[in-house]
C-alpha cells in the first residue's frame, strides 16, 4: 500500500483468497476470453486524471510492518484525498473479482477489483477504491449473496466480502471512485504478467502473483508514460515526494541473490503472510544506491521500519548485502532509521549468513564489541 494507515488491500485480497478457496467455483485462470496481445501500449487510458494525483509510486515501496518486503504494487497519491474522483478502466479487460472491505473499528468501507485478460495471464489489481460505479454493481451478481469473513489484524477488524465475476469493461469506462475515506491517501495499482517470472531464492511465492510482478510503465502507452515518469517515485524523507531517476524508474521487487545475504527472509516458524515478523535486506525504491534493512516486528529492542548504513568496500563492517557469504564470520552494521539524524535512532545490527538458506540477525547497542557475539536475542530467518 502507499502509506495508507490500514492493512494493504493486497494483503486483504491474499487473505480473502485463502479464506474463500473452498467457496469459489471459478478462478481467473478459468475465465474464457479471446486472446489479446499484451505488452507495451496495452494500457491506453490513465486511471486518474493527471490533475487528480501528484505522485505515482513505483514498485518496491516498503511500509513496515505490513509491507516489510518490497511491495508488488504502487499507486497514485491523490491531490485531494478527501474529494472523490473517478477511476477509469485502463484497457479492454474483464472484471474477475470484486471485494468489499469494511474497516469495523474506523467506520468506513473501501473496495478493490481484479481485472484480467488471456485467462488470467495478465492481471491488474486496483485497491482502495471508495466505491464501485453503479453500472459495475448492476452487472455483478447479487452482492448481498457474497461470501464474507471477519478477522482482526494490524489493530483493525475487517469484514471482507468477495464476489467472483465475469464483467467485460472497455478502456475508458468508469470503474468507480477514489478518495473520500479518512487516512487513505491514494489508489493502489498493481500489474502482474504470468508470462514473466522473477526467480526468488525461495519457492514460497510460487502459488502467488508476487513472482509475476511487473511495472505498469512497461504496459502503458508512451504518451501516458510522459505523464507518469516525471512523477514516479515515493515519499522519500519526511514525506517529501521524490522521483526516481535511475533505471528501472518503475522499480523492482527482484532482490534475492542466492548464496548471499541479499533478499527476503522469513522468521523461522512463521507463515509467509502477514509479513510483520520478517526482514528484507534490499535497496530503496527511490534511490537504488541506498541499502535498506527492512525490519519487521521480530528484532528485540528495534522498532519496525527501514534502516540504512554507509556501505564499506572491505572488512566485516557495513558491507553490501550481496558480499555477505556463508563464510563463518559475523558482520556488523552501524545503522540508523532511514532519513533520521537523531542519535536515538541509531543501533548496531549483527548479521551472519549461516548457510545459503539461513541468517541470524540481532540488534545490539552501539557500544557492543568487538568482539561481536550473538546473545539469546538473536533471531533466525530462513528462505
Amino acid at each position: 500500500m502507499i502509506r495508507h494507515r490500514r492493512l494493504s488491500i493486497f494483503l486483504q485480497l491474499l487473505l480473502i483468497s485463502i479464506m474463500f478457496s473452498l467457496f469459489a467455483c471459478k478462478t481467473t485462470d478459468e475465465i474464457l476470453a479471446p486472446k489479446v496481445e499484451v505488452g507495451k501500449g496495452f494500457l491506453t487510458v490513465l486511471p486518474l486524471d493527471a490533475d487528480n494525483f501528484f505522485l505515482f509510486v513505483n514498485l518496491g515501496h516498503m511500509s513496515n510492518p505490513g509491507h516489510t518486503f518490497p511491495s508488488d504494487h504502487g499507486g497514485f497519491y491523490l491531490t485531494d484525498y478527501m474529494t472523490p474522483v473517478p477511476v477509469l478502466c485502463p484497457a479492454d479487460m474483464i472484471i474477475t473479482r470484486l471485494v468489499e472491505s469494511e474497516h469495523v473499528n474506523y467506520g468506513y468501507t473501501d473496495y478493490a477489483m481484479t481485472l484480467a485478460v488471456n485467462q488470467g495471464e495478465f492481471q491488474i489489481v486496483i485497491g482502495h477504491l471508495s466505491g464501485f460505479h453503479e453500472t459495475i454493481l448492476q452487472k455483478a451478481e447479487a452482492f448481498s449473496d457474497r461470501e464474507c469473513e471477519t478477522y482482526t489484524t494490524s489493530g483493525d477488524t475487517f469484514k471482507n466480502c468477495l464476489l467472483w465475476t465475469e464483467i467485460p469493461v472497455s478502456a475508458g469506462d468508469t470503474l468507480g471512485k477514489a478518495g473520500g475515506n479518512p487516512g487513505q491517501f491514494g489508489l493502489d495499482f498493481g500489474t502482474f504478467d504470468k508470462t514473466k517470472r522473477i526467480e526468488f531464492a525461495t519457492d514460497r511465492f510460487d502459488d502467488y502473483l508476487y513472482p509475476h510482478t511487473v511495472s505498469p510503465l512497461d504496459y502503458f502507452t508512451e504518451e501516458i508514460n510522459q505523464i507518469l515518469i516525471p512523477r514516479c517515485g515515493d515519499s522519500f524523507c519526511r514525506g517529501v515526494p521524490t522521483v526516481r531517476t535511475k533505471p528501472p524508474v518503475g522499480g523492482t521487487v527482484d532482490y534475492d541473490v542466492a548464496g548471499t545475504a541479499q533478499g527476503l527472509w522469513f522468521k523461522m516458524g512463521e507463515p509467509l503472510f502477514p509479513e510483520d515478523p520478517h526482514i528484507a535486506l534490499v535497496y530503496h525504491n527511490v534511490d537504488p544506491d541506498v541499502p535498506i534493512f527492512s525490519v519487521g516486528t521480530s528484532l528485540t529492542g528495534l522498532n519496525t521500519g527501514p534502516y540504512t548504513f554507509a556501505i564499506k568496500d572491505t572488512g566485516y563492517v557495513d558491507r553490501r548485502f550481496d558480499e555477505v557469504k556463508p563464510d563463518g564470520f559475523i558482520y556488523r552494521y552501524n545503522v540508523w532509521y532511514h532519513c533520521s539524524t537523531s542519535p536515538d535512532m541509531r543501533a548496531v545490527l549483527l548479521l551472519e549468513l549461516i548457510d545459503e538458506s539461513h541468517i541470524k540477525v540481532e540488534k545490539q547497542d552501539e557500544s557492543s564489541g568487538p568482539p561481536w557475539l550473538f546473545t539469546e536475542n538473536a533471531v533466525l530467518y530462513d528462505r
